[in-house]
This record gives C-alpha cells, structure tokens and sequence, in this order.
C-alpha cells in the first residue's frame, strides 16, 4: 500500500532563506548589497523549484489516493484522511513559493475532506475535479493571484463545500457547475507577454513571473 506522506518534502521556509545565502554569524549590514541580493534570490529560484518538484510528486499520490477510494468501498474514509493531509501541506506552501492559488485550491479539497467517510458519488466527483485544477495550476505554473477565470473555479468548489458539506443537499447541479469551471479552466490561452528579465533585484513582478537564476 502506498503511502502519500512519502510523497511531500520538507521546503525551506522563505523566512530562512537570507540565512541561507549569507553566514550570518560574521554580521552584515541590514541594507541589501546587489551581491547578497544576487545570493538571496537565487536561493529563492532553487526553493521555488525544489517546491514545484514537490508539489508535482503530491499531485501524483493524490490522483492516485483518490483512484483507490473510487474502487475501495472498505476503508475508504482513510484514502479522504490522505488526500486532506496532502492538501494541507499544498495549501501551507504555495502562498510560501508563489502559488497563492495552489493554497486556495487545496484549501477548498482539504475542506471537501476533512471528515469524510462515505461520500455521495457526485461528491468524490467533485474532489477529483478540485485535484485535477490544482494539476491544472501546478503544470502550468500559474503564479499570482490569477485571472477572474482562476477565481471563478475557486469559487465553484467554495460553494461546493457550503452546499454539499454543510447543508447536504442533493444537488445534482453543483456537480455540472464545478466541472464546467474547471473544463473552462483547461481550455488553451493566448501566450502572456514575455515580461523584461529581473536580475539583482530585490523584487518580483506583480503578475507573479519568476525570477530566473543566473
């Protein structure tokens, strides 16, 4: 039997990485020189992507845990427990590395989860659903707060939560609607505008592009 925990990897808190890129024990003056400023941000590029990684491997054993509780009748609350675990870990590092909206999305799958033990069909439809957006974003690397597009699939799995988990209702609708957003979502976009390279800066830009290593 597999084990999702496996899966997740423990990531260098952004608050660590000035300790990372200077020994702080020699002191440094609290401005930021061009060269230490060079060293903190690539520490940032190597996190980020070591996150990525991360995020890509937790992916994997999610659709997985979720394929188990599809053809597993006995047992099934445990796969539920994996999946939250998971999304609690996603949704704790991906404002961390950029990722807002992978913290919004697993958010919503460890809310759909926490507790659940039989759940009706269109429910467990609906968590893949949520694992296959938050696949969405993590293969595309959608950085930043997103487009109202983005927005608007959090808010289907958001009212999701509030109508199948709180009120229980039997809401066949709920389930189309979820699905439309996230079919939405998937569907190709025109390329962004290449935004001019950042080097030595102290800054991102607000779109959420990346800063590349040197």
């Amino acid at each position: 039997m597999f084990d999702p925990h496996a899966a997740g990897r423990l990531i260098a808190n952004r608050g660590d990485l000035k300790r990372k890129a200077v020994n702080f024990t020699r002191g440094h003056d609290v401005r930021l020189s061009p060269d230490l400023r060079g060293k903190i941000e690539k520490v940032i590029v190597k996190n980020q992507a070591e996150f990525e990684a991360s995020a890509r491997e937790m992916l994997h054993t999610l659709k997985e845990a979720w394929g188990s509780a599809s053809f597993n009748s006995i047992g099934r609350a445990r796969y539920y427990e994996w999946i939250r675990d998971l999304a609690l870990e996603l949704k704790g590092q991906g404002s961390l590395f950029g990722y807002p909206l992978v913290t919004l999305y697993a958010d919503s799958l460890k809310n759909l989860c926490d507790g659940l033990t039989n759940p009706t069909h269109r429910l467990h439809a609906i968590i893949g659903l949520n694992i296959d957006a938050l696949g969405i974003i993590i293969r595309r690397r959608v950085t930043g707060p997103g487009s109202v597009l983005e927005r608007r699939v959090a808010e289907a799995f958001r009212e999701a939560y509030l109508k199948m988990r709180l009120r229980q209702p039997s809401d066949v609708a709920m389930e189309h609607k979820v699905a439309h957003a996230v079919r939405e979502l998937d569907k190709p976009r025109p390329a962004a505008a290449r935004a001019p390279e950042l080097k030595d800066t102290g800054r991102e830009w607000p779109n959420g592009v990346r800063l590349t290593a040197d």
